[in-house]
């Protein structure tokens, strides 16, 4: 996620629901995205706005590049989806194009390319210089995407593709915020991401008899393991609301400096 010209992951921009803050579980459900929702970059780079954080081009590239292999071409596929996400939140529409132009290249490497159909296409370049549509436009774009390779039973091609976008946005955001500082807001979000990194492995596990996702998941571990062994804390108790309802209680996920740095350098080798 370095941002190399040669093997890199993406990122794939699906749902509009926030999956930071929200104590809703986001994620899949038994038969892919049906039940729960596939993380979006454009979700984690919402933070980005919020915090201000300032843009650096350093951190993708927009060189088209070939990837030979199928877990190659859905994990970058994933990973230019994150890419055109960033630059689309800092209204870098040059680059944002150059990505959209080399994310339909792989989609046709992958075999995909009926995702992107002639009103998509035009819709994403005639709006690309308006970073509030083509967030809308990208958002409902990848929502279709999503249920296309669902339809045409590429679950597993999903999966990794989620997988390169996830890691892809991590990447960034660890690298945007630079240096630990405690009781930050957006080291806290950044956190809050335990919960979508748990669902991302959930997904994988569904084609672990692939040998591509076997390897992905392989490839993943120095991220997931320290994501999944964050240590949480309760931070309001179950109780009883109106009409004796039950009201659980939420949990705050625990990053301290050892575990981002940790967490941003294996997002960078990975």
């Amino acid at each position: 996620c370095g941002g190399e010209t040669e093997e890199n992951k993406e990122a794939i921009p699906q749902d509009d629901q926030p999956v930071i803050h929200d104590a809703t579980p986001v994620g899949f459900g038994d038969q892919g995205s049906s039940t729960y929702t596939v993380p979006s970059p454009n979700e984690l780079f919402s933070i980005i706005k919020e915090s201000k954080l300032p843009y650096r081009e350093d951190l993708i590239s927009t060189e088209p590049s070939i990837y030979t292999s199928s877990k190659d071409q859905a994990l970058n596929f994933g990973r230019i989806t994150a890419d055109i996400a960033y630059t689309a939140s800092y209204e870098k529409f040059n680059e944002s194009m150059s990505n959209f132009e080399n994310l339909r290249k792989i989609g046709d490497d992958l075999g995909i390319s009926y995702v992107f159909d002639e009103i998509m296409v035009n819709r994403v370049k005639n709006n690309m210089n308006n970073a509030d549509s083509l967030e809308v436009i990208s958002t409902n774009s990848y929502q279709r995407i999503i249920s296309m390779l669902e339809e045409n039973e590429k679950g597993s091609t999903l999966a990794i593709i989620a997988t390169g976008g996830y890691v892809e946005s991590i990447y960034i955001l660890t690298n945007l915020i630079g240096e630990y500082t405690a009781n930050s807001p957006v080291i806290q979000r950044l956190a809050d991401e335990k919960i979508v990194m748990e669902n991302v492995m959930d997904y994988l596990k569904m084609y672990e008899d692939e040998d591509r996702v076997q390897e992905v998941m392989k490839e993943l571990e120095p991220v997931s393991t320290l994501f999944l062994g964050l240590s949480e804390e309760k931070v309001s108790e179950d109780r009883k609301g109106e009409g004796n309802k039950m009201i659980f209680g939420g949990n705050r996920v625990i990053m301290n400096e050892a575990d981002f740095n940790a967490l941003k350098e294996a997002a960078t080798n990975y």
